[in-house]
């Protein structure tokens, strides 16, 4: 059990979101947790805490019974990491930078690879000081998980009759793209439609309220061409646009459009597979 004595020791010791457990530790822990892979960690393979701080030192034990986890599988660094896997893209797996004892070192994330264990474990133990975690990782990390949650999801019959227009939508962003801050979209309706009946899209690109006039132009320019290429497919009624800068953008809108999701993709150039800010 835990006591208000041991969430003390808790903090005392250390305990925070995006803290790693020591590697002589992970047998102890692994030995009590619940996850669904019962492979044991490999040479070099971490668990990182992504439970929130304040949650990992609550005082009661019976509300905040379970430390979530996941492991974090050592790449080699032979060669770049995987585009595809940077930057949250891959809604399973993602590949992040960790720095070991001031050394920046690839990571791979499964999404299988999360796990539980009991929190009281965490007031005898003391984190891995030798490992840390950048903002920008940390950054990337909190995407990906949100993003296993709440991107937005489509309707199939949507998908099926758009797959040509989203594959014009993705070349025209990969061409010209990277000025874009995010693309939101709304459906009418947002439901499954039988043959027959339209959807009605509404895309919004938000850029920079700074960009300058030719600048938002050329992102009206590619706007209007992805409009277009939607607005020409079997089963969509009609496609209407805007570009709006950051200073235009309500809370209206975000009530109404969703993100459209785009993280898989490396815009503008970035085989990196870094993305704009997303507001």
């Amino acid at each position: 059990t835990l006591d208000a004595l041991d969430a003390q020791l808790i903090e005392r010791r250390g305990w925070r979101q995006w803290s790693c457990v020591a590697p002589a530790d992970t047998d102890q822990i692994l030995k009590v947790a619940w996850s669904c892979r019962p492979d044991p960690l490999a040479v070099g393979e971490r668990l990182l805490i992504v439970t929130q701080s304040c949650d990992l030192v609550h005082h009661c034990f019976e509300n905040e019974p379970f430390v979530e986890a996941f492991r974090c599988e050592p790449v080699g660094i032979e060669k770049q990491p995987d585009g595809n896997l940077t930057a949250g893209k891959n809604p399973r797996t993602l590949l992040v930078s960790l720095a070991i004892d001031g050394e920046d070192r690839w990571f791979r994330i499964r999404s299988n690879g999360r796990l539980f264990f009991p929190r009281p474990l965490l007031a005898s133990l003391d984190p891995d000081s030798s490992i840390l975690i950048g903002e920008p990782s940390i950054a990337i990390i909190q995407r990906w998980l949100i993003n296993r949650i709440v991107r937005t999801a489509f309707p199939d019959a949507f998908n099926d009759r758009t797959k040509k227009a989203r594959q014009k939508l993705e070349a025209l962003l990969k061409q010209g793209g990277e000025r874009l801050l995010g693309l939101y979209v709304n459906l009418t309706p947002w439901e499954e439609l039988p043959d027959g009946q339209g959807y009605g899209i509404d895309l919004i690109g938000l850029v920079d309220e700074n960009l300058n006039f030719a600048q938002r132009c050329e992102l009206e320019k590619l706007m209007g061409a992805a409009a277009s290429a939607y607005e020409h497919t079997q089963g969509i009624d009609h496609c209407d646009f805007q570009v709006v800068d950051t200073s235009e953008f309500t809370y209206g809108l975000l009530r109404t459009h969703r993100l459209f999701p785009l993280d898989y993709m490396s815009l503008g150039g970035k085989p990196g597979g870094e993305l704009p800010t997303i507001a």
